[in-house]
């Protein structure tokens, strides 16, 4: 699971602490007003019947709140992210799950396979529609890993999965056993990106949290409930869903444009052709990860060139 590196390694942007501080913001003003909904006075008017003394600790307690939960929130992030890509899931509630997404995938292929053939066929020029929906479908196929075995139990994990996957159907390079060692040569921009890809969708992650946790109001404001819905919905299917995709597209190009740096950091011989580099590919993830002391292949000169070693 390359999301748990990225937690540790990539840093946490200014930005995404306001966001964060933002949400905590609207989540605690909309329990204001479903306060003041169940008892038909608002905050302001209670406060102005206190003392003020009560009313300045009455200030520092609502400050320590709004700070304290949205640590707790932010802290929350990365468990929720690896629970929303399947993990952890019980038995039965995984495998019914995952049987859904085989199914979709199944379908996928199908419809894949009659719009391809359409455009193969094709004496004329295509309809736009008809080419539109093969991107569409095309795309969607490639959020889903092929084998059932491979496969989790919804659209965030599969999405990260297939894009972890990728790099050794390619390469033969297994791209969670890699990845260590091509981020510290990636480029700093690239890493820069990745960084705020997965900022953007621990930010769209924290915001389901909240959405979800305003249920908590349910006791004072009966419309809680349908609100918390209603909004984790639309954050998952619209906040989420773009970040996460962002951020599997930025890791499967990693492999496809710096893993020669890594071929050269490490001395390892270039490969020749597609298909050694896959053989070449799965040497070196079994180098890294368990070391070696076969005579081949050939350890390379260092390289002369300064921007080999970025």
């Amino acid at each position: 699971m390359l999301n748990r590196f990225l937690d540790a390694v990539a840093g946490r942007l200014a930005k995404e602490w306001l966001v964060v501080g933002t949400q905590s913001l609207v989540f605690w003003a909309g329990g204001f007003a479903a306060v003041a909904w169940d008892t038909g006075r608002s905050p302001v008017e209670r406060m102005r019947a206190l003392t003020p003394g009560t009313q300045a600790l009455v200030v520092a307690a609502a400050l320590l709140a709004l700070v304290l939960s949205g640590v707790a929130v932010r802290r929350l992030t990365p468990a929720v992210l690896t629970f929303l890509e399947g993990y952890g899931w019980p038995g039965q509630l995984r495998r019914y799950a995952t049987t859904r997404q085989e199914a979709r995938r199944h379908r996928l292929r199908e419809r894949w396979e009659r719009l391809h053939a359409a455009l193969g066929d094709a004496a004329e020029p295509v309809a736009p529609d008809t080419y539109d929906a093969f991107v569409r479908t095309d795309a969607a196929l490639r959020r889903i890993p092929g084998a059932p075995e491979r496969q989790l139990p919804t659209w965030v994990g599969n999405t990260l999965r297939a894009a972890e996957q990728r790099p050794y159907q390619k390469y033969g390079l297994d791209a969670v056993k890699c990845w260590p060692h091509l981020w510290l040569v990636l480029p700093a921009e690239a890493r820069d990106q990745i960084a705020r890809a997965r900022a953007a969708l621990d930010s769209a992650v924290s915001a389901l949290i909240w959405s979800a946790g305003f249920v908590v109001w349910t006791p004072w404001a009966g419309w809680a409930v349908p609100v918390a819905a209603v909004a984790a919905a639309a954050v998952y299917r619209g906040a989420l869903r773009g970040p996460c995709a962002a951020l599997a597209d930025l890791l499967e190009a990693s492999y496809d444009l710096h893993r020669t740096a890594l071929y050269t950091a490490l001395r390892w011989p270039l490969p020749t052709d597609p298909a050694h580099e896959r053989e070449s590919g799965k040497l070196l993830t079994a180098y890294l990860w368990r070391g070696s002391d076969a005579p081949v292949p050939v350890f390379t000169p260092p390289p002369d060139a300064p921007e080999c070693h970025r």
